[in-house]
């Protein structure tokens, strides 16, 4: 049966820095298992895959590799390695990704863009835990353990042809879904600080400071990048460069902008709130400890929709 991980669905307390990947790699490190982690480009998958291994306890090594990034016709040979003479232009004998990954980590990055012909192969590596190198027929035991990533969701691949349902099933035993940032607007202001931190320690500069212009343009910019596009606007606003291709103002009115950013938050809080209870009412009004009619009125100031069912109050 599948086990599934949604990050997302984890309490504020559980969820720190980075999307609090030491806490999610410590409490899938020591399963014996293969791995999917599915989530948006940036959302830390390659920081978690190896955060795993590290906590793993596994003597071998962490080896990626992008399955979009090696061109189909040297995929076969990078995988599982080839022999002397297996075709024109190979001299010596060298082993694959796989083969170097034993009593280690083998991430297959992308794995939603690996070629259909590859990906029957790797399935049954998956099956037999073993290879046989490219002209030679020769079985070659391996210990490993495979955590594969893919930004686009695989059972939709299914069924437009695109990947092998019984790869899919194989892989599908435990799956991590990473959140985008966009669903995790409150981990927005943390995470820039602590890469502002970092990154003004790295370059011997003084973290500067951050106006509510600023502030609103972080909580209201969409992230399609995540948390790398989130890192990338820290080094940026350290060295002095527009946050995101374009500076902006700082507010003239510190009034103005307080109340811009206040309602920024608050609306990022409501409809947080309503995510987390499953769109019931009762339980949002009972958390945010406020009368119904003025969770209401503060939804229509903010342009929020009721997001349970229909009621006469906010017709």
């Amino acid at each position: 049966m599948k086990e599934e991980v949604d990050v997302s669905g984890w309490s504020s307390s559980e969820i720190h820095t980075m999307l609090d990947v030491d806490h999610i790699a410590l409490n899938t490190a020591s399963l014996s298992m293969d791995l999917l982690l599915c989530g948006e480009t940036g959302t830390g998958k390659d920081t978690l895959a190896n955060a795993i291994h590290q906590r793993s306890g596994r003597t071998g090594a962490f080896v990626g590799m992008n399955c979009a990034a090696i061109p189909e016709a040297l995929a076969e040979s990078q995988l599982f390695g080839v022999v002397n003479g297996a075709y024109t232009g190979v001299t010596r004998s060298r082993q694959g990704y796989i083969e170097a990954a034993n009593g280690g980590t083998l991430y297959l990055d992308e794995i939603d863009s690996m070629p259909l012909s590859l990906q029957a192969k790797l399935l049954r590596i998956l099956e037999t835990r073993g290879i046989e190198r490219l002209g030679s027929t020769a079985f070659i035991p391996v210990d490993l353990r495979v955590i594969a990533s893919a930004q686009r969701p695989l059972d939709e691949l299914v069924e437009q042809g695109l990947f092998r349902r019984d790869l899919f099933f194989r892989l599908n035993v435990l799956t991590i879904q990473m959140p985008a940032l966009r669903n995790r607007r409150e981990q927005i202001l943390p995470l820039f600080d602590q890469f502002t931190h970092s990154i003004a320690c790295d370059f011997d500069r003084a973290v500067p400071p951050l106006d509510n212009g600023r502030v609103q343009l972080l909580l209201s910019h969409a992230w399609p990048g995540n948390i790398r596009e989130l890192k990338s606007a820290a080094k940026r606003f350290v060295l002095g460069f527009p946050l995101l291709g374009a500076d902006i103002e700082p507010d003239r009115d510190p009034e103005t902008g307080l109340k811009t950013q206040l309602r920024v938050i608050e609306k990022m809080l409501i409809e947080d709130a309503f995510k987390r209870h499953k769109h019931s009412l009762d339980a949002v009004i009972q958390e945010l400890e406020i009368p119904r009619r003025t969770l209401y009125h503060r939804m229509k100031e903010l342009g929020l929709s009721c997001l349970g069912a229909p009621d006469p109050l906010f017709s």
